[in-house]
C-alpha cells in the first residue's frame, strides 16, 4: 500500500475520533482525549513496521477476528478479568464526553464492574495498519441483565492492537461512542 492510499485513511480514522470525543461543546477534556485519539492513529501510520499489504491484510484480520471470538467467549464464560487481559498494561479506553480510564488497575476495575454480562456480538468492519499496530473498526452489541431485565448497547468502535513481545495482539487504545 502506498503513501497516496494511507493519507486518506489515516484522515477518516482522525476525523471519525475527533467527530466521536472532542464533541461540539469545545470542552478541553474533549479535545485532550480526541488528541490523544489522534496521536494512536497517527502512529499506526508512521511505525517503522511496514504497511499491511493485501494478503497480510487478511491474515492479520483473521487473526484479529479470532481474537475477538476468544473475548466474546471469556465474557460468555463469566471471565471479566479475563476480558481485561486483552488490553495491554498500559492500555487507554476512550469513551464518549471525555471520559477515560488508562492502566492496568484502571481496565481490570472497569471489567469487573460489570454485572449481569449475557451476551456480547463483535463485527469487524476494516482492518489494517501494519504487522505491529493493527487498527480495527467495528460494532459490539453488549447484553446484560439487571433485575430479570435485558439491556443491549450497541455501538460503533475503534480499536488499535500493538503486537506484544509474545507475538499476541493486546488492545492499547479502545474508542467507542
Amino acid at each position: 500500500m502506498n503513501i497516496k492510499r494511507v493519507l486518506p485513511l489515516m484522515t477518516l480514522l482522525i476525523v471519525a475520533a475527533l467527530y466521536v470525543y472532542a464533541g461540539r461543546d469545545g470542552d478541553k477534556a474533549n479535545i485532550e482525549t480526541a488528541m490523544t485519539a489522534h496521536a494512536a492513529v497517527a502512529s499506526i501510520e508512521l511505525s517503522a513496521s511496514a504497511i499491511l499489504t493485501e494478503p497480510d491484510k487478511a491474515s492479520i484480520r483473521r487473526e484479529i477476528v479470532e481474537t475477538n471470538r476468544k473475548m466474546v467467549e471469556t465474557m460468555k464464560r463469566g471471565d471479566l478479568l479475563g476480558v481485561s487481559r486483552f488490553y495491554a498494561d498500559d492500555a487507554i479506553i476512550l469513551f464518549h464526553r471525555g471520559k477515560k480510564l488508562q492502566g492496568r488497575k484502571a481496565i481490570d476495575d472497569y471489567w469487573t464492574s460489570i454485572k449481569g454480562a449475557k451476551d456480547w456480538k463483535l463485527d469487524v468492519i476494516e482492518v489494517g495498519g501494519s504487522r505491529d499496530e493493527v487498527y480495527q473498526i467495528g460494532k459490539s452489541s453488549f447484553t446484560s441483565e439487571a433485575d430479570g431485565k435485558e439491556n443491549t448497547y450497541t455501538c460503533d468502535f475503534v480499536v488499535i492492537w500493538k503486537r506484544q513481545t509474545d507475538g499476541a495482539y493486546k488492545i492499547y487504545v479502545d474508542i467507542y461512542n
